[in-house]
């Protein structure tokens, strides 16, 4: 993956990926089930990326103005321990964690793709959208990911970070 330098030295600031969740973990689609029950599905390697983030120090987090509990039950199986559920506006939510975390806002990479997102957008460090995020939101990025949200997209941020870090050979150590 070819990045600017620009974006390069962000991406390398970086110690907490910060993730919205419909339209960016998953495709955006809510499903119920007979039971009323929401059924979500995540791409299996949004989730070895993160797993690859955790391995070299770089926390993940989620923060989302809905409520799911099958959110949750992927985010245990993934070890992501903040997850910010039911957040709106989002803006509180991220300033506490940067609070929580002391953090400056240089040290996060925010990944959204809606409206809701846009006043995070316009203060991480690394901004970014996914492909199919609206267009309204493409001017407060600094990257857009070549993959739709739920298709691949945070894996594809999680190598850019990996890669600018230097840390994406000591992420695939345990692969090769």
């Amino acid at each position: 993956m070819e990045i600017s330098k620009r974006l390069s030295d962000k991406a390398r600031q970086v110690k907490v990926l910060l993730l919205d969740v419909d339209g960016v973990l998953t495709d955006g689609r809510i499903t119920y089930n007979d039971r009323g029950e929401e059924i979500k599905s995540f791409h299996v390697r949004d989730g070895l990326g993160i797993k690859l983030l955790q391995r070299c120090g770089i926390e993940v987090a989620i923060l989302t103005s809905r409520i799911s509990e099958a959110l949750l039950h992927r985010c245990r199986e993934l070890k992501i321990e903040t997850v910010l559920q039911g957040m709106e506006p989002k803006l509180a939510a991220y300033e506490w964690l940067l609070r929580n975390r002391g953090l400056v806002d240089s040290q996060v990479a925010y990944i959204g793709d809606d409206w809701v997102d846009i006043q995070i957008l316009k203060r991480a460090g690394l901004p970014v959208a996914v492909k199919n995020a609206d267009k309204r939101v493409m001017a407060y990025v600094d990257y857009v990911t070549q993959l739709d949200g739920g298709q691949g997209a945070v894996r594809e941020v999680c190598e850019l970070i990996l890669e600018a870090k230097g840390l994406k050979k000591k992420a695939l150590a345990a692969f090769t």
